[in-house]
């Protein structure tokens, strides 16, 4: 089991939260344990990821009242592997891709992702929070990356954004597309896949062997995505949350 104080999440959503990792050797009785000890020093939001199939935690998190909310997928796409199918390549016309490094810039897009863009992560469908929490948390998070040395692109559909993107560097061999959102997917339906080509090719133009990321179940359509164009699941996670 490792804990963590997840303290940049009472900027974000306002709330005391932390992080538990469970190990396939862990029980319901030890998070139980743990829970009380954090709740006594104030805990109120617990995000828990164990390992899948395991059976008593599988079975017994829920009896403590945690809430499944969404299986991750950590994926990785060597260079040698990469080729986007020809489904989706054929309609990569008229799209650019713009790195953008000035600060207005930087403020316009998180101000697009604050109106509430992201509608089915964690935090945006949980009645606790909502989409409004999961925007700030999201620009907020986007924010941190960028001062950490991530680099941040926008695609556009003639002069128009569609959407942006972040890299960042994992070592000398490996980037990560960490973040990534339509402005307008109700209207721009179809651009999604396209927005995530742009990323992926835009990862191979940086000097890397491989480029690895995180994917939630509750958006399949980009797992589709990145196993269509060469990638290895390489772990899985589940993940509760529970609101004391």
């Amino acid at each position: 089991m490792k804990t963590t104080h997840a303290v940049w999440e009472l900027e974000n959503i306002g709330t005391d939260a932390w992080e538990i990792q469970l190990d396939a050797d862990d029980t319901p009785d030890m998070l139980s344990r743990e829970e009380q000890r954090l709740a006594a020093g104030g805990a109120q939001y617990l995000v828990v990821k164990t390992p899948p199939n395991c059976q008593q935690l599988l079975f017994g998190l829920p009896a403590l009242g945690y809430t499944f909310v969404e299986m991750v997928f950590h994926v990785a796409v060597r260079r040698s592997d990469y080729h986007m199918p020809d489904h989706i390549a054929r309609f990569d016309r008229g799209l650019t891709v713009v790195e953008r490094t000035g600060q207005a810039d930087r403020e316009r897009i998180y101000g697009l992702i604050r109106k509430g863009i992201f509608h089915s992560d964690r935090v945006s469908i949980d009645p606790a929070f909502g989409v409004g929490m999961g925007g700030n948390r999201y620009a907020n998070w986007l924010k941190s990356l960028i001062e950490k040395g991530g680099f941040l692109y926008e695609v556009l559909s003639g002069d128009r954004p569609i959407g942006f993107f972040v890299i960042c560097r994992k070592d000398e061999n490996t980037v990560d597309p960490v973040l990534m959102g339509m402005y307008d997917e109700q209207n721009d339906r179809g651009m999604g896949a396209l927005l995530h080509k742009k990323t992926l090719d835009t990862c191979f133009t940086h000097p890397c062997k491989r480029l690895t990321s995180t994917i939630v179940s509750n958006n399949t359509k980009v797992l589709s995505v990145y196993v269509n164009a060469g990638a290895a699941i390489t772990d899985t996670l589940y993940t509760y949350v529970k609101h004391i």
